[in-house]
Parts: C-alpha cells; sequence; structure tokens
C-alpha cells in the first residue's frame, strides 16, 4: 500500500512532456480589464487580439523541421526542441522582441524565464551558454509587437465600454432639477453616484425615481450614432491585423470571397508564417553551430503540412519553371 503517496506523486511528476509550458507568471502583454463600475472598459480589444494569435499559432503549427544530412542526435535534439517548442519561441520573440534559448553541452535545449536574462548597457543577452535573435523592432527602438499594440488594444476596449455605457444608459443626459436634490458638492456627488449604480435599464437597478418634491428633467440627448464606434473599433482592429501581418479577409467574411480568402491563406503563409519559420531555422541552426559537432547549418531545414492553397502553389510554381525549362531546351536544339 502507498501510505504516504510516494507512488501517485511520481505518477503526477513523472508525465511525458511532449513540449514546454510558459512558466512566467505574469502575461503582461495583455492589457487586463478588471471589473469595476466606474470605469468604462470592456475587454473586447483582448479578444480580438487573441483572435490575431490564434491564427499565428495555427500557422506555426503547420510548420516542420527535418534535417537533410547524416544521422545525428544533435540534429534530432535541435529539431525536436523547435518542432515541439515553436509557439513558445514566438510567443518570446513577440512579447520580448527576441528569442533566447540556453543549452548545456549535454545537448540539452530550454526557454528561460525572463528573471534569468542577463542584459549590458545596450540592453543586449549577455547570458552564457545563450542563442539570441532580435526582432527589427528591439534592435532599433528595444521595444516588441506586443508593446507597440499596447494602446491599440486598449484603445478598443475603451471603445466597446463607451459603446456599453451608452446602450445601458440609451445615450440619455439631462439635468435633474428639484428641492430634494442636495446644494453642497459632496451631497450631489453622492446622489450621482447613487443614480449610477441604482438606476438603469439592467434587470438590478431601478427603472424610476422617487423623490419627495416635483422634479424638472431637462434631456440632453448627444447624436451617438455619429460617433460611430463600431467603425472605430473595426477600424483599430485592422490596425492590428496589419501590425502582426494577419490578412483581414482570414478574419472579416464581409466583402470577402472564396478566391479572397484562398489568396490571402497563401500571401500569409508565404509572407508572415514563413518569417516566423525562418527566424526559427536560424535559431536552430545557432544552437547546431553552438554544438561544435561540425555539422554543416544547410543539414536543418523547414517545410509547411497541411496546407493545400500553398502547395498547389508551391506544385503550379514547379510546373511553370518546368514549362520554362522545356521551352529553352526547345530553343537551344532548334540553333
Amino acid at each position: 500500500m502507498d501510505f504516504f503517496g510516494i507512488r501517485a506523486k511520481s505518477k503526477a511528476e513523472n508525465a511525458v512532456q511532449i513540449n514546454e509550458v510558459s512558466q512566467q507568471y505574469l502575461w503582461s502583454y495583455m492589457p487586463w480589464v478588471f471589473h469595476h463600475k466606474d470605469k468604462k472598459e470592456k475587454p473586447l480589444g483582448n479578444v480580438y487580439f487573441q483572435s490575431i494569435m490564434n491564427l499565428i499559432w495555427n500557422g506555426i503549427s503547420n510548420i516542420t523541421y527535418d534535417n537533410s544530412g547524416k544521422p545525428s542526435l544533435t540534429l534530432d535534439a535541435i529539431t525536436q526542441f523547435i518542432d515541439a517548442n515553436a509557439t513558445l519561441l514566438v510567443n518570446q520573440y513577440l512579447r520580448l522582441g527576441f528569442i533566447a534559448v540556453f543549452y548545456d553541452e549535454k545537448g540539452n535545449y530550454r526557454i528561460p524565464q525572463d528573471s534569468e536574462l542577463k542584459y549590458d548597457k545596450y540592453n543586449r543577452v549577455i547570458n552564457k551558454y545563450c542563442v539570441v535573435i532580435y526582432s527589427p523592432q528591439y534592435q532599433a527602438e528595444k521595444t516588441s509587437l506586443f508593446r507597440i499594440a499596447f494602446p491599440m488594444i486598449a484603445w478598443i476596449n475603451k471603445l466597446a465600454g463607451s459603446q456599453d455605457y451608452l446602450a445601458d444608459t440609451f445615450g440619455c443626459f439631462g439635468v435633474l432639477s428639484s428641492p430634494d436634490i442636495p446644494m453642497s458638492p459632496q451631497g450631489k456627488r453622492q446622489l450621482l453616484d447613487s443614480i449610477k449604480e441604482n438606476y438603469g435599464t439592467m434587470d438590478d437597478r431601478y427603472p424610476f425615481m422617487l423623490m419627495q418634491n416635483d422634479a424638472k428633467w431637462t434631456p440632453i440627448q448627444p447624436d451617438a450614432a455619429k460617433l460611430a464606434f463600431s467603425d472605430q473599433i473595426k477600424d483599430a482592429y485592422k490596425i492590428l491585423c496589419n501590425l502582426f501581418g494577419v490578412p483581414t479577409q482570414l478574419l472579416f467574411d464581409d466583402n470577402s470571397t472564396y478566391n479572397n480568402v484562398k489568396e490571402a491563406r497563401i500571401a500569409f503563409y508565404d509572407t508572415t508564417i514563413r518569417s516566423y519559420a525562418e527566424i526559427l531555422l536560424k535559431v536552430a541552426q545557432a544552437l547546431l553551430v553552438a554544438s561544435n559537432d561540425f555539422i554543416p547549418k544547410n543539414s536543418l531545414n523547414y517545410h509547411f503540412t497541411n496546407i493545400p492553397e500553398l502547395e498547389k502553389s508551391l506544385s503550379s510554381a514547379v510546373a511553370e519553371r518546368t514549362a520554362w525549362l522545356e521551352y529553352l531546351i526547345k530553343l537551344r536544339d532548334a540553333g
């Protein structure tokens, strides 16, 4: 019998880890919005941002790294590490502005925690036994795409919160006059807070006010439609899509045909996803060089899988080049 729970503990701590889980405790790149009655914000931008990231993560999952050289334990270890942790590596690249991988002489590779990283006065990572590649944003301005996206996500949250507030109040503002209204600024503030918290169209609020004396209400109704919150949110979302290299046709179904979506998908993989694939390939090749096994860097490569549109595009390109080659041969034979 297992009185001390040793077997259960051993089983829990020895699961087969196919890939790694982020050890960071703070997702600092997301502008979280906590529930507060006075906060006119709604985390819609967070959801929009995650829909963009979801496309990128799905795209990265279709990258497969392999080796074309002689069988090697080092090659296998590097390709397995990159393949299994491509999502975390790209997340680190977008969040921090660079990818950093620790390695040792035994061929072990891991993604360090932020607290383990050491920097010099130029903000370069200077850890020993570490391979680093910087993004253009970090090279030029010591920033990252996530940090650049912060203001836009927060702006969408602000617009969504304002839109909800107008929907809750029907955009109605006005001047309330009655002998029951306190004269002191503190009393007026308490009354206003009470009206905002206790009156409105929601189920848990009162739909009308009860007062001892007559009250006069002078409505001030701004034209909420001219504020065009939905259009502003959509425009801000498009900017986010462009920032992260995601075609809007893959996220918006209005005015998008099948051919438009198909071409957008091909462009997405040929540009955005391929750029991440090349970055990860450079990291893998740097780890290979650091191993001192004297294996050529071109022994490592990658290819896309489960993308019918791209495979067809590649086959069409090969067929076109083959036809051009055959034409050149005919010209040569004809003198």
